[in-house]
């Protein structure tokens, strides 16, 4: 349950995998900096490039409940966008070649009621299998 008294469905943060392109980069910087010599300074930008990752993957918090669907941007200050489920138009779900490869989307909620509304779930892990479940609670309202 959350604050309002609304069971909550699914609750999460993006993917690990959607910050694979950091992962690669400190990877690269360790070798090439382990090749100079400079093997602290490898191991000091393999270990920034991943708390970059955990900073990154933490300003964000989705939420599911049974009536609403809300995502949480920020670490200090906070931005919150949510839509009631019997709003939603439409789910997309957008999975470029790596996305798809590695499992992980985005899933867009458009509003039937404001025009230009959505709400967007980034790198979301099974993004098909997540719009269904979403789906599925918002059919049995």
């Amino acid at each position: 349950m959350n604050e309002a008294g609304e069971a909550i469905v699914y609750q999460g943060r993006p993917s690990w995998l959607n910050y694979i392109g950091l992962y690669v980069a400190g990877i690269a910087l360790f070798s090439l900096l382990s090749l100079a010599g400079r093997s602290r300074g490898g191991i000091f930008a393999l270990c920034f490039m991943l708390g970059v990752s955990a900073i990154f993957r933490f300003r964000y918090l989705f939420t599911c409940t049974e009536q609403r669907i809300i995502t949480r941007e920020g670490l200090v200050a906070r931005n919150t966008n949510e839509m009631q489920l019997r709003h939603i138009r439409a789910i997309n779900v957008r999975q470029g070649v790596i996305e798809r490869i590695l499992g992980i989307g985005t899933i867009i909620f458009i509003s039937a009621v404001e025009r230009d509304a959505t709400v967007v779930f980034k790198g979301i892990w099974d993004p098909q299998g997540m719009k269904e479940r979403i789906r599925s609670v918002e059919n049995e309202q």
